[in-house]
């Protein structure tokens, strides 16, 4: 019987870079979708949970996720890694070097977020200041960004416990561990932000204790997982936990540039934020309440895009770079066809969606018009998600970062300003230049894959024996 479970465990762990893509595609999306699921509920409570408070809160709650999100690119940039060079390694059948890779990834990445929780403590209040929220959201969201800062670590550490089993083809455990801890999340928000029972009225401060909570026992949950020796990325507590810089710099390596991405990136949403904070407080909710409902429309991409990750990863590491075109091609035509349903969900029904995070007219009268306008982009998006996402897993995380990072600074953020102010367009006239920044990125995105430059990133050769699916 025992020999039998290996058998079978043995063919699942094979299936990625042998049976049919498609089915692939969709065993590897449908608990990455779920899980964006899952996170999209955790942030819509956040925000209506806010909402409750007031625009006030609603505005420091927003500001504060989006100076969390610049934290979190540095997390994102070694997860990209770590997913990608454990996804070569398993299509190679080195599992070995894929744990090795697991392991010296937690370790950089704990010491890294040590160093950002003393920063993001420390410097709380001057990161809501710099971005031009007025005093009483400062006030609210510095408490709320200090929580959150000071339990980092443990963000952290889940972040790249669910990268390394994304690239060992197993996204269903981080589906389990994070709609645990997501339901622990909203609960203990709901606690602490309005004071039920025994526990102290927090308000917007109290929406941190529940995302430090839940990502402690994400994190516990992670590691117990790791060292039972049951799951695809098995850990031992006698294994050699020593820096091996070889291994940490190649994972910075192609890491590094996809957290430059994100850094750049959040860094210019964030400067987007300020443009639009000029607007006013009303023009801050609108937009954080329309930016939630577009979040809808990231399940099915952000299931592609690591289904993409994944297939092209192992497949690559297997020496089938033909194969990993293919999968990268299905994932990309999959979250086309979904995304662009939402897109017209969007245009004809905008009311609907902004209407689940605010009860407020006025809010609701300025986020409609920009969730009309974002809706034009949706099958670019797809585009960009999915095929940068394919990308990465071959370890061209490059050619994304620079596409990506020049969009947004010399494209969106100009044409942003340019509509909104001179031009007299004000907040339709900033997320107008969202759309075009979308489709601009998915022109250079198209033209990359299609080129097939991306392949030899991870220096590895097709072999003869491929086999067509």
């Amino acid at each position: 019987m025992q020999g039998s479970k290996n058998l079978r465990l043995e063919e699942e762990e094979k299936d990625y870079t042998e049976a049919d893509l498609t089915k692939g595609i969709f065993l590897l999306a449908w608990p990455a979708v779920v899980t964006m699921m899952l996170q999209m509920v955790v942030g819509m409570a956040d925000v209506a949970m806010a909402g409750r408070l007031g625009p006030e809160a609603l505005a420091a709650v927003g500001l504060g996720r989006q100076i969390m999100f610049l934290s979190f690119a540095l997390a994102g940039g070694l997860a990209t890694g770590t997913t990608a060079l454990v996804a070569q390694y398993y299509g190679r059948g080195e599992r070995e070097k894929a744990f090795a890779f697991t392991r010296q990834s937690l370790m950089a990445g704990s010491g890294i977020a040590l160093l950002t929780s003393v920063i993001g403590v420390l410097f709380a209040k001057q990161f809501l200041s710099l971005m031009g929220a007025a005093p009483e959201v400062v006030e609210l969201g510095t408490g709320y960004l200090r929580m959150v800062f000071a339990g980092i670590v443990m963000v952290f550490n889940l972040f790249l416990i669910n990268a390394a089993f994304r690239g060992a083809g197993d996204t269903k455990t981080p589906m389990f561990i994070l709609g645990l801890i997501n339901a622990v999340n909203v609960g203990v928000n709901y606690l602490f932000m309005f004071g039920v029972g025994p526990f102290p009225e927090m308000g917007v401060p109290g929406a941190a204790v529940g995302t430090v909570t839940s990502r402690t026992l994400g994190t516990v949950i992670g590691w117990g997982l790791f060292l039972s020796g049951r799951f695809r990325i098995k850990l031992s507590l006698r294994d050699s936990f020593r820096p091996r810089w070889e291994e940490i710099k190649e994972i910075f390596s192609v890491g590094s540039p996809a957290a430059v991405e994100r850094l750049v990136g959040s860094l210019a949403q964030m400067a987007f934020i300020v443009i639009v904070t000029h607007l006013g407080t009303m023009a801050v909710a609108a937009t954080q309440v329309a930016l939630r409902a577009e979040s809808f429309s990231f399940m099915p991409g952000f299931g592609m895009a690591i289904a993409a990750t994944t297939l092209v990863g192992q497949n690559i590491g297997a020496r089938k770079p033909k194969r990993a075109e293919r999968a990268g091609y299905r994932a990309t035509g999959v979250a086309i066809g979904f995304m662009g349903l939402m897109g017209i969900l969007f245009f004809f029904f905008p009311r609907g969606f902004v209407g689940l995070f605010t009860s407020n007219e006025r809010v609701i009268e300025m986020a409609v018009p920009c969730l009309r306008i974002i809706a034009i982009s949706e099958p670019a998006l797809a585009l960009n998600m999915v095929l940068a996402g394919g990308m990465r897993g071959a370890s061209d995380t490059r050619f994304p970062m620079y596409v990506n990072s020049a969009a947004s600074w010399l494209l969106r953020l100009p044409l942003a300003y340019l509509l909104a102010y001179p031009l007299g367009f004000g907040l339709v006239g900033a997320w107008a230049a969202m759309t075009v920044d979308m489709l601009v990125r998915a022109v250079f995105m198209v033209a990359r894959f299609k080129g097939g430059k991306w392949k030899s990133k991870a220096n590895l050769q097709e072999v003869q024996s491929e086999v067509s699916t």
